[in-house]
């Protein structure tokens, strides 16, 4: 590489933001909550596995335990995990928590983390459309046909953009 480009390439890999790491506690939203119908689907057979290896049951899969959860690390990057709920915990698709990693999810395979609790201090969605329509684009003489969705002023800085939705960021710099 030409000497003169490091400088450049170093700045750009600076900017990119790094996976959470082991012990790291971060907020995730929840993508799936997996129910028994969902495990009884040929595609989620290697989830299933991964659940029963853990020492989890088809009682925790009933109970609503077992979910699919992802995060914002940067503009059109997420990080995604499997995770399980303490027992006697709920909770329901878009729903922000708290997960400490204990299994980094890696390019092979996701971790299988263990949510801490909800983020009470947060009471809105972790994940929703940044953009919306415009119909009457071309009426209105605009350039692009979309605009994006303002965030409530207690909702800035906590997301990030990723392929067209917010997305809660793994970290809170709050």
């Amino acid at each position: 590489m030409p000497r003169h480009l490091f400088p450049i390439v170093l700045l750009a890999l600076a900017g990119c933001a790094s996976q959470p790491r082991t012990a790291e506690t971060i907020w995730v939203t929840v993508v799936q909550v997996y129910t028994r119908k969902d495990m009884q689907q040929s595609f989620n057979r290697p989830v299933l596995d991964r659940f029963s290896q853990a020492g989890h049951t088809a009682a925790d899969i009933a109970a609503g335990r077992m979910l699919r959860v992802a995060c914002g690390l940067g503009t059109d990057y997420t990080w995604g995990s499997y995770a399980f709920l303490p027992a006697g915990m709920q909770a329901h698709k878009d729903e922000v928590l708290r997960l400490r990693v204990e299994e980094p999810t890696t390019d092979d395979r996701m971790g299988l983390n263990p949510v801490l609790g909800r983020v009470e201090e947060f009471p809105f969605p972790g994940s929703m459309h940044a953009y919306r329509y415009i119909p009457d684009w071309k009426e209105r003489k605009l350039f692009l046909n979309f605009a994006r969705i303002p965030l409530a002023p207690q909702q800035e800085g906590r997301y990030a953009i990723t392929h067209g939705a917010y997305i809660i960021k793994c970290r809170q710099a709050r």
